[in-house]
């Protein structure tokens, strides 16, 4: 994966020299060529080269410092930095007072050491010398702490905070877009953190060269979770070392190698797409067409039905010219890369890592696009298969207001990483978990009502059907990558198991129940009955039956054409079950039961409009 990372990297220009990175400046300190604070400018987080330190470098600063003859306890980072540290904002509560003491004391200490830098650079950078002379200033630092703290009371997103990163604006640029500190900011680093000769040196896992390991590896900004960052490879721990090894001997990799391979890792996670609590990524080994990257499709589908029909038919289409050889020979041999990750406290959790050809991954979006397909409500046509982290959380009942994102997918985040691999791969199997959670939440909204509310309204709600249409198209995709009979989306009169069937009658004893005006159950039979007929359809599918009968027999007098289609229904469904019904269903049966109700219902929908009508 590091090596892949770096690869990223280079093919995209991002490789970061050592000593420089990206960081996202939330406000700009305007500063006049004599040396005055002249206003406060707010930006929308714009990311600029600046100066970097590691953490290993950001240790041994002050004792370098302190070799040179400054008087410092603490490290900071050089033109850009926390407003707690450039200006020593301090975080406060209602009544005025510090909230963290001890850190706004470390603060300070940080503040004289930064100010130290500019003054160093100064020295040999014209450019700095107004911002030096500023910063040694007390009246100056004084009035522009003055500004922050009046920013700092606003709310919203003019409210800034001690943790914003700050630089400075003088001659009509930010002071990190002029060149001129390079070359200083390069001959110190070379002077205040030597590197080691060539002994130590140890086979790179990004590169496998012999190199020198860098002790420490940038960390990883854009995972989020934390403002300091995420470590990709870590080892602070003795459990971590091993052979006598410390730190970055653990797990060599260079220090540029580690720059790139985080330079890369930010950029996709700027680009991922959510999955629960997980950031998912994709990459190439080469570049290739927008139209053939189907990453975001899986993630993102179109809101029109038929531009996410057609998502699928293009998948086909490529799958096509791949194995056909119509494809250009680049595309051919691509491969692809996929990383899933989270945060956990301060490191990258990986929780999964593929790759492989470009061919196979429009395979696996094509085999998991058809795999979900499930009609729509009206039978006329089929539903667009729903986004990942749509589908991940239609498996239980809406997020409420009140809802922390924490304690909502608490229950089903150990589904979240099966049915990534299961997006990526047509062998593997839908966790059982899933449906397990699906046939809980089904039930519940069809016995309270809401399953049949959102189906039967005049005004479509498009996040319910959503929902809907996720459960059955997962429902669906689990049987058929079982193996064995295959599913269709739509009602499939030959079905083998009995399970499906019994739903398929228990959605028509509910439609001849509604139909039947004078019902003392009418349209609450669902809600009623349901639960049971899933679970025991011989004990409650044989009396709703025979209530049928007694309905079907008035119905005759008034809708005879009515009472026909219905007993057509009835036979074709009886022919399919044969004479018994079963005593109980499995979960697994139950999951049939529910697909069978729905697709029947889909089904006698689209034939009402002309077949009851002619009746």
């Amino acid at each position: 994966m590091l090596s892949q990372l770096v690869s990223y990297t280079q093919q995209k220009g991002l490789l970061a020299e050592p000593g420089f990175t990206t960081k996202e400046i939330r406000w700009l300190v305007g500063v006049s060529p004599q040396g005055a604070f002249t206003e406060l400018i707010p930006l929308e987080n714009q990311a600029r080269t600046a100066p970097d330190l590691s953490q290993p470098d950001m240790i041994s600063l002050p004792g370098y410092l302190r070799g040179q003859g400054h008087s410092v306890e603490q490290a900071a980072h050089f033109l850009a930095d926390t407003c707690a540290v450039v200006f020593g904002l301090a975080e406060r509560d209602a009544n005025g007072q510090v909230r963290k003491p001890d850190e706004h004391a470390r603060n300070l200490q940080k503040q004289a050491t930064f100010r130290l830098l500019i003054q160093l650079a100064a020295n040999d950078v014209p450019l700095l010398k107004p911002i030096a002379q500023a910063l040694s200033d007390p009246e100056q630092m004084q009035t522009i702490l003055q500004k922050l703290e009046a920013q700092a009371q606003k709310r919203g997103a003019e409210k800034l905070k001690p943790t914003d990163k700050v630089s400075f604006w003088l001659q009509g640029r930010c002071v990190l877009d002029f060149p001129d500190w390079h070359d200083w900011w390069r001959q110190f680093r070379t002077q205040a953190f030597p590197k080691s000769g060539s002994e130590g040196r140890m086979p790179s896992f990004a590169s496998g060269a012999l190199v020198t390991p860098a002790s420490t590896h940038p960390k990883v900004t854009k995972l989020g979770g934390s403002a300091f960052g995420h470590a990709l490879v870590t080892y602070d721990k003795e459990a971590f070392e091993s052979y006598g090894l410390s730190q970055g001997e653990n797990a060599a990799v260079e220090e540029q190698a580690a720059n790139a391979y985080r330079a890369g890792l930010d950029s996709l996670l700027e680009k991922a797409e959510t999955l629960g609590e997980m950031k998912v990524v994709v990459w190439y080994d080469r570049e290739i067409p927008e139209e053939d990257d189907f990453f975001k499709d899986l993630f993102a589908p179109a809101a029109d039905e038929a531009q996410e029909l057609q998502a699928l038919e293009r998948a086909r289409m490529v799958l096509q010219a791949l194995r056909t050889g119509q494809a250009p020979p680049i595309l051919r041999s691509a491969r692809f890369f996929a990383a899933a990750m989270s945060p956990a406290s301060g490191r990258v959790m990986l929780r999964d890592w593929q790759m492989g050809r470009l061919e196979d991954f429009i395979d696996a979006v094509a085999a998991w696009f058809s795999d979900l397909t499930i009609v729509r409500r009206d039978g006329g046509s089929l539903a667009s298969p729903p986004g990942l982290n749509r589908l991940f959380q239609s498996l239980q009942r809406p997020k409420t207001p009140e809802q922390n994102l924490d304690d909502y997918l608490k229950p089903i985040k150990q589904l979240q990483t099966p049915l990534w691999r299961a997006a990526l791969n047509p062998r593997l199997p839908i966790p059982y978990a899933a449906v397990a959670k699906i046939m809980e939440t089904h039930t519940a909204e069809v016995m309270t009502g809401g399953f049949t509310e959102a189906l039967k309204a005049q005004k479509p709600d498009a996040a319910a059907l959503g929902r809907i249409y996720a459960r059955m198209g997962l429902l669906k995709a689990y049987h058929n990558r079982k193996g064995g009979y295959r599913m269709s989306a739509e009602l499939d009169l030959s079905h083998p198991s009995p399970a499906y069937h019994c739903g398929r009658l228990m959605c028509i004893l509910a439609q001849i129940q509604e139909a039947a005006s004078d019902s003392e159950i009418n349209a609450g039979v669902i809600q009623r009955y349901y639960g049971a007929a899933s679970s025991t359809p011989s004990l409650v599918l044989g009396r709703l039956t025979r209530l049928s009968q007694h309905h079907l027999a008035k119905m005759a007098k008034d809708a005879p054409g009515l009472a026909y289609w219905f007993n057509t229904q009835l036979a074709e469904v009886w022919k399919a079950l044969g004479k018994n019904l079963p005593r109980t269903l499995s979960l697994e049966e139950q999951s049939l039961f529910a697909l069978g109700y729905y697709q029947q219902m889909a089904a006698s929908r689209k034939k009402s409009d002309s077949e009851k009508e002619s009746a």
